[in-house]
């Protein structure tokens, strides 16, 4: 980490209103440009970062957070796609009824059934350590890119997050492979 993050790290949990002016400034552009891929509109995403300043800001000085694997900038940046994955989920909860209903045929399905496979992954996704079970949930469950794992992570570089994933993963296949 670079020492001028370490450094405005230091002034915000001083509550330096400064601090808090560079770190909203620098990093407004990059993240509306960001954001642009959620579809939202722009006064969205204006709303959502200054929440995620004021809420990274108030880490700073109530909690007196410390960074030691990321910086600001990630670590704002994980604040903020929290807060636009809540309000696409809140947007996906609201839905105009149509004025005459259409006839709907009614699908059910048995999500109570259980695959082999399933099990085997439940029990031996447990198995393989946090660290691989963070990655893995990163890359398949969220769908995030390489790129993205290593912003919102205390990743180096992608080299790094697709080394690790890869070991993960060939170490879930394995443990599935050879049951004990």
């Amino acid at each position: 980490m670079k020492n001028s993050d370490i450094i405005l790290q230091e002034r915000l949990r001083r509550d330096d209103k400064k601090a808090l002016a560079e770190v909203y400034s620098a990093h407004k552009e990059v993240f509306l440009n960001y954001g642009v891929r959620y579809n939202l509109d722009r006064s969205e995403l204006m709303d959502i970062y200054q929440d995620s300043v004021v809420a990274m800001y108030q880490n700073f000085v109530e909690k007196q957070t410390v960074l030691e694997k990321s910086t600001i900038k990630t670590y704002l940046f994980g604040i903020a796609k929290n807060q636009i994955f809540s309000s696409l989920k809140a947007k996906s909860r609201l839905y105009a009824l149509p004025d005459e209903p259409e006839e709907i045929e009614t699908v059910t399905l048995d999500t109570d059934i259980i695959t082999e496979e399933q099990k085997l992954l439940a029990t031996y996704f447990n198995q393989i350590g946090e660290s691989c079970q963070e990655i893995l949930k990163m890359y398949y469950y969220r769908g995030l890119t390489i790129k993205e794992m290593v912003e919102y992570s205390h990743y180096k570089d992608e080299n790094t997050v697709k080394s690790h994933k890869s070991r993960c993963l060939k170490k879930l296949k394995q443990l599935i492979a050879t049951p004990n």
